[in-house]
């Protein structure tokens, strides 16, 4: 698995918000490795919404379909990155945290992600009843690579 989920300045996140938010990214990290849409869209909440350039998804169906049919084709075979670059709350409840971060897919044994796959992200994270859900994502291109953590590059 390659994500570097303790870089990100966390601005006063309680260390169990933190960990559950981190621990997400590390199940989204997993997902796309296995190329399991089900197990990436469970990450969702229900009602999520996810931004990408040329697609607008809403709902957890809607994720799973889409990333179903990426891992047949665009990302079929590739890993992905996600470096947090900035975690904090929103509002004064500590119910929603808001992560920034670097990172996209790359082909297996790459020492960046290329510049056409980079990408900073936005996400929304919401507690609901206990739990922590990706209730609203967000990315658009970088124009540069990323490199791996570690890679030396």
């Amino acid at each position: 698995m390659t994500t570097d989920t303790t870089a990100a300045p966390t601005n006063a996140v309680r260390p169990h918000d933190a960990a559950a938010v981190r621990g997400l990214i590390q199940r989204v990290v997993a997902a796309w490795r296995a190329q399991d849409a089900e197990a990436f869209s469970l990450v969702y909440a229900p009602d999520a919404s996810v931004i990408l350039p040329g697609a607008l998804l809403k709902g957890r169906t809607a994720i799973h379909e889409y990333m179903a049919e990426a891992f047949r084709g665009k990302w079929k075979g590739t890993q992905v990155l996600g470096v947090p670059k900035e975690m904090r709350y929103v509002g004064e409840d500590e119910k929603v945290v808001l992560l920034l971060s670097e990172g996209g897919a790359y082909p297996p044994d790459a020492t960046e992600v290329p510049t056409e796959h980079a990408i900073r992200a936005m996400w929304f994270f919401v507690e609901r009843d206990g739990e922590w859900l990706v209730d609203c994502y967000a990315n658009t291109p970088m124009g540069g690579v990323v490199p791996m953590p570690g890679s030396g590059s």
